[in-house]
């Protein structure tokens, strides 16, 4: 017997991978509803741009729910990005490498929504994703009920925001070339903001993303074998160059539509090496997000000196917001060590920087699918006792 689906019935859609076509139709119904500022083609470009990173390249796969006998009639879609993890049981077993996916872009064509069509959708990617990861992660921006659910149990989402203050002595800084900004919201701005001691960091560039991420990963990876055994999963996405870089991807891409500049500045490092924060920027929030922030990386640094590192590179992401006119800086589910930083910098400049700690309830909320275990009926059980470690920005994409 067909399972019901209100209007539809599960007789009347097929489930697949997406074919090129309908990847093309996924994208353009998406960007009606998503791509403004953009014009619907850059956006559709985009979409093809960004399956071609090294990330999405051999590791994204575009699902869709479509008409049976149709298959230009899309339903709904979705996409998965496979992703290297982290897995270490907790009980003091060795640590294994796996893999996790990363879903987004949920859409529903509106002529068939308030059907089901998501959730059915989800539950057969699921049944895909679960033959070969161990979890998959998504960023639920409806909130913490539809999507745990479906499953995905949501957890911290807790950020610090650092917000540039306007003062006689620092006039707005509006981006230049802002004649090319597409029609849209108006041209973003920020006041202007100088670091204490810009001397005591220096850009990073592309080319830089490898070694220091492949560094990054070695110090995870001792991180997780010197986890003390308890009782639970602990899981982390490995900070990969090509997960950093795709999202560096998104944003110059936008930068070229939106402002027709290029991003040379892809996050700040000590000149100490050391300490080094990823950001990317994203204009239609107004934010400069920071993707990841490494502490402390050659070791025998003191608190102090970690503290004063994670300072100063906060203070080079506000001047790069200040620079592209974006008003604030965005920190993810902030570890003690950055939140002490924050409250320095927020110090260092009471008039110029103002320093909030919230959670988000609604937008972007980190949420989780673990494999395992499943209970007597065979559904899967909440993920109790997951330790999602460095539950950063980096992951999302």
């Amino acid at each position: 017997m067909a399972e019901p689906m209100m209007g539809l019935t599960t007789s009347d859609i097929t489930f697949a991978e997406a074919t090129p076509e309908q990847c093309e139709i996924s994208w353009r119904l998406r960007g009606e509803a998503w791509a403004s500022p953009m014009s619907i083609e850059d956006y559709v470009e985009r979409e093809r741009y960004l399956s071609q990173q090294e990330l999405t390249r051999d590791g994204c796969r575009h699902w869709v729910l479509y008409l049976k006998g149709y298959p230009r009639q899309v339903i709904a879609s979705c996409e998965s990005t496979r992703k290297r993890v982290l897995i270490s049981d907790g009980a003091g077993g060795p640590v294994r490498e796996s893999y996790g996916y990363t879903i987004a872009n949920v859409y529903t064509n509106p002529a068939w929504r308030r059907q089901g069509c998501a959730a059915f959708l989800l539950r057969k990617v699921n049944e895909q994703l679960d033959l070969d990861s161990d979890c998959s992660v998504l960023y639920s921006d409806s909130g913490r009920m539809y999507y745990g659910g479906l499953g995905w149990v949501p957890f911290p989402s807790w950020q610090a925001n650092l917000i540039l203050v306007p003062t006689p002595r620092s006039p707005t800084i509006v981006p230049q070339n802002d004649s090319d900004l597409v029609t849209g919201p108006p041209s973003p701005q920020a006041p202007k903001f100088l670091p204490r001691q810009p001397d005591r960091t220096r850009p990073i560039r592309l080319e830089d993303l490898p070694g220091l991420c492949e560094l990054d990963q070695l110090h995870v990876r001792a991180r997780f074998e010197a986890l003390t055994a308890d009782s639970k999963t602990h899981i982390t996405f490995l900070p990969t160059s090509a997960q950093i870089a795709w999202q560096l991807a998104r944003s110059q891409y936008d930068a070229d539509k939106m402002l027709g500049k290029s991003i040379t500045s892809k996050g700040a490092i000590t000149t100490s090496g050391s300490s080094w924060i990823y950001w990317a920027h994203d204009w239609r929030a107004k934010r400069l997000r920071i993707l990841r922030i490494v502490q402390g990386i050659k070791g025998n640094n003191s608190a102090e000196q970690r503290v004063g590192d994670v300072r100063v590179l906060l203070e080079a992401a506000l001047a790069e917001a200040s620079a592209w006119g974006l008003p604030k800086v965005v920190v993810w589910n902030p570890d003690g060590m950055v939140t002490l930083s924050c409250k320095t910098l927020g110090n260092y400049h009471p008039q110029s920087v103002k320093i909030t700690f919230d959670e988000r309830m609604d937008g972007c909320v980190p949420s989780m699918r673990w494999r395992y275990p499943v209970d007597a009926e065979g559904k899967d059980a909440p993920s109790k006792g997951i330790e999602w470690e460095d539950n950063f920005g980096y992951c999302l994409s």
